[in-house]
């Protein structure tokens, strides 16, 4: 709904095969098309997204983010005609819990707002985040990274890979593209995942799978590693929902 509201903008919502109400949802949310991609991963759907959208720009969001409000005016005041690709800023959303969910896994209320996934550690994470997009050009996929078409183009579409697609993506643009023009405003990411293992320990996470693929792992492999890691952290009954693993969101300004 938010990105739909702004003017000259297409909404493309691509579903990998999800059981729930994604595509209901998504229809009465007043996307412009909701498609079913015929591939399951990511990857698969945001191609599909990006054959069936018609703007010169392309915003990619995963399922479980937001954009900020007036995404599309600041995304066309930071862009400047030399800039091909870009990302927005990183925040994680208010801590979700409850109490059923501490009662039955005390590690999650000793947690809390002080320990490692708490409000320090959440802040710290976001100031990493902006250097890291700033400083060295590297933005992930949760931060609403967005592409003139000639250039995605130019470097072969989305890579159709099972895994790390987006950060192959971000890759190839830097490299032949540059450093990101950056959105001064943060995409808001769900931060279940977050809540459930703790700061620490998704990144600690996160950072080996990077350095896996740096290292040329196999993306298959990394997907092994990442969902056994995930399970080992216990994130997986609070956060892992098939909307959030087989539905994404191509939003699109013209």
């Amino acid at each position: 709904e938010g990105a739909g509201a702004a003017d000259h903008c297409e909404v493309v919502v691509v579903d990998g095969g999800s059981y729930d109400a994604t595509v209901s949802v998504a229809h009465s949310a007043g996307a412009d098309a909701v498609l079913v991609s015929p591939e399951r991963g990511r990857a698969a759907q945001l191609a599909r997204g990006v054959e069936r959208c018609s703007g010169d720009v392309i915003v990619f969001l995963h399922a479980d983010s937001t954009l900020p409000d007036g995404y599309a005016e600041r995304l066309r005041d930071a862009m400047k005609p030399e800039h091909s690709w870009g990302a927005f800023g990183f925040r994680l959303a208010p801590e979700e819990r409850d109490d059923d969910d501490d009662a039955a896994d005390p590690s999650t209320a000793a947690r809390g707002s002080k320990g490692p996934g708490g409000g320090t550690a959440r802040r710290f994470l976001e100031w990493c985040v902006d250097k890291r997009t700033r400083w060295l050009g590297a933005p992930y996929g949760d931060q609403g990274v967005w592409v003139k078409r000639h250039a995605l183009d130019s470097v072969g579409g989305v890579p159709q890979q099972c895994f790390m697609e987006d950060y192959e993506l971000v890759k190839r643009l830097r490299r032949r593209h540059g450093m990101p023009c950056v959105v001064n405003a943060a995409v808001t990411t769900s931060s279940r995942r977050w809540d459930a293992m703790g700061v620490a320990r998704v990144t600690a996470l996160n950072q080996l799978i990077v350095f896996g693929y740096a290292m040329g792992v196999a993306p298959e492999r990394l997907a092994r590693w990442y969902t056994a890691g995930r399970n080992m952290g216990g994130g997986t009954k609070r956060w892992d929902t098939r909307a959030e693993a087989n539905a994404e969101a191509t939003k699109v300004e013209e």
